[in-house]
């Protein structure tokens, strides 16, 4: 399966828009959450697996006392691809379908 070409800046910005949760660093797409609880962050933390696995697509993910951090990037593109999106689309699916009561403000 070909990988699909890195973003150009102008579409990731534009992406950015309509995803507010998201924000840019360092060419990478960054989305950090706080939980209700450790177990919590652990559950997204696995039910997240399945997708990445789906995707062969897999983020950076730091997890602490009721919080995660993800990072999406293409590493052998050097950048954000077509992947990225896909992986956010369906991790901010997951979120508002099976975790939303377990997401601290």
């Amino acid at each position: 399966m070909s990988r699909p070409e890195r973003l150009d800046d102008a579409t990731v910005a534009g992406w950015l828009e309509g995803h507010p949760a998201w924000r840019l660093d360092h060419d990478r797409l960054v989305r950090e959450l706080r939980t209700r609880d450790y177990p919590s962050s652990i559950a997204i933390l696995d039910a997240q697996g399945t997708l990445a696995e789906g995707l062969d697509h897999h983020p950076v993910v730091a997890v602490g006392y009721r919080e995660l951090r993800f990072e999406l990037w293409t590493h052998d593109r050097g950048g954000i691809t077509q992947l990225d999106l896909d992986y956010i689309n369906g991790l901010d699916e997951l979120l508002v379908a099976r975790f939303a009561q377990v997401l601290a403000d």
